[in-house]
């Protein structure tokens, strides 16, 4: 175990167990625990306790000390929402085959959603931290071809097959993670419940009416419809755009959301200077394999995939190519000597124009009363 300051982390770690138990209302357990199993990667939920993949090392920084107070809150708030608060397809579980829900979106995707609260409301996370975690977990799917091919909702039920970041290879172009998306539409969720009900109820009431309703009293997990009319019991309305949001690859309107909590979210395409290409590689040797190729890119569109080899780029090692694209321009060309399947080739491709969005979340200037109220409970002023 490396060396960290034990006595503060204890302190900070107690706080996030206060603050996640605080959300539910509720403690179920005589103890908890925490298991470190040292260095490596992920960690795994139990009923009453938690392995995580923990050596010190990580609280050096303090990117790297957030990252793993919201991987703590992230699995410590598991015991609730999934080993307690459930979809009825995730237990009991058989376990002869795959036990295949929709509801991953909340399952994992809230359990995200309330690991930056919980870390937050103890005060360990400030407000614009907060916020840009939402802004990238957006962008994340958002600035990504997947999102126009697979929903929440599918994302949940094919990670059998896909897996829990989505498929990999080329085939990642059209999947997303429910990791992304799910805190995104809980957030959504939760300023529409606080917008509809002037600030009386929020996403917090869901879960607590969940877990009181389906685990403490009926001793079950609840389904997909259950979980809706919860939702919209709380709101006191139909919640179905949302809804809609979850099981669809709708463009999702989220100026009209985040602007419920006085905030501002920047939508617009922008140019990324330099021409596109459209792969990310890594380099091996004296040439770059390509990692991956951006569905209908360019470089897509002219046939290239994953694992081939670019050798040459105009002639030159293929090191230059970053260079070469950032001084080229949309409709201009580069050539690239390949092997792909085996096969040695010359492709001249034309390059594109790459757009993106930043989705800039900011405070609006002009915020109602209402939607600074719902702004400060929020952020747990």
């Amino acid at each position: 175990m490396g060396e960290f300051d034990r006595v503060t982390f204890m302190n900070d770690l107690k706080k996030i167990v206060e603050e996640a138990s605080r959300i539910i209302g509720d403690i179920p357990y005589q103890h908890y625990t925490f298991i470190a199993i040292g260095p490596g990667g992920g960690g795994i939920e139990h009923l009453n306790s938690t392995s995580i993949s923990f050596s010190g090392k990580q609280m050096d920084t303090r990117a790297g000390k957030l990252k793993m107070y919201n991987f703590l809150a992230h699995e410590y708030f598991h015991h609730y929402n999934v080993k307690r608060i459930r979809p009825i397809e995730l237990g009991p579980f058989n376990y002869d085959r795959e036990n295949k829900t929709k509801m991953l979106w909340v399952s994992e995707g809230f359990t995200v959603y309330y690991e930056y609260l919980a870390v937050k409301r103890a005060g360990l996370m400030t407000d614009e931290e907060l916020i840009n975690a939402f802004q990238k977990e957006i962008q994340t799917y958002e600035n990504k071809p997947g999102h126009l091919f697979q929903s929440a909702t599918q994302s949940s039920y094919e990670t059998w097959s896909d897996g829990p970041f989505g498929r990999t290879g080329d085939e990642v172009n059209k999947t997303i993670s429910y990791y992304n998306k799910g805190p995104v539409l809980g957030a959504m969720l939760d300023f529409n419940i606080r917008h509809v009900t002037q600030n009386k109820k929020s996403l917090d009431d869901v879960m607590r009416f969940l877990y009181q309703e389906y685990y403490q009293k009926k001793q079950r997990g609840f389904t997909e419809d259950e979980f809706r009319k919860t939702c919209e019991k709380m709101a006191g309305t139909s919640l179905k755009e949302i809804f809609d949001y979850a099981s669809t690859t709708r463009q999702i309107n989220y100026p009209k959301y985040f602007g419920y909590a006085g905030l501002a979210i920047d939508t617009i395409t922008k140019a990324i200077p330099g021409g596109w290409l459209g792969i990310n590689t890594s380099t091996k040797g004296d040439s770059l394999l390509i990692s991956n190729v951006e569905y209908e890119s360019p470089a897509w569109k002219a046939g290239l995939r994953s694992k081939a080899a670019i050798m040459s780029v105009e002639g030159q090692r293929p090191a230059t190519l970053t260079a070469i694209l950032k001084e080229r321009k949309a409709g201009e060309t580069v050539t690239l000597q390949v092997i792909q399947a085996g096969q040695s080739k010359e492709l001249t491709v034309t390059l594109g124009q790459k757009g993106t969005k930043d989705f800039t979340i900011s405070r609006l200037p002009q915020a109602s009363p209402l939607q600074k109220e719902i702004l400060a409970s929020w952020l747990g002023h």
